[in-house]
């Protein structure tokens, strides 16, 4: 996480932050424990300083905003008897069971709810509830299948 982290540096390319960004969503999709991961790792507080750098391009400004309307979804684990873990969201769950001190177990503990989201965004960014609205206005994942 550290290093997905390190890559949304504002001195690296656009090509490296956009590609930073996709790699992350994948890591944190239907992965509730990456996500607190990377909330601990102050992952919100890169991708907000990201977005609000002069110096970030157009294109990656869209790619963090999408990541933000992913970040703020509400939370679905999915099962193991549904999704074999890939090898890098168990080494996400390793780091994160070590850092916690327990097993890595119980998902269900692990997620948080829209409303924590968006209050944990808001320490960072200001316009977290038009961000919310839009999104449960448009729902522009619903038609997504995975």
């Amino acid at each position: 996480m550290n290093l997905l982290l390190d890559l949304l540096d504002p001195y690296n390319c656009p090509a490296i932050q956009s590609q930073a960004l996709l790699v992350l969503v994948t890591a944190l999709l239907a992965t509730p424990q990456n996500t607190r991961t990377f909330e601990h790792m102050d992952g919100l507080l890169t991708v907000t300083s990201l977005f609000k750098d002069e110096e970030t391009t157009q294109n990656v400004k869209v790619k963090l905003l999408e990541f933000l309307y992913f970040y703020l979804m509400p939370e679905t684990p999915v099962s193991n008897a549904q999704r074999s873990p890939s090898k890098l969201a168990s080494a996400f769950d390793r780091r994160s069971s070590t850092t916690r001190g327990d097993n890595g177990g119980g998902t269900q503990r692990n997620i948080r709810s829209q409303d924590d989201k968006q209050y944990l965004l808001g320490k960072y960014l200001s316009n977290v509830d038009a961000l919310v609205e839009d999104l449960q206005e448009s729902a522009p994942f619903t038609s997504v299948a995975c």
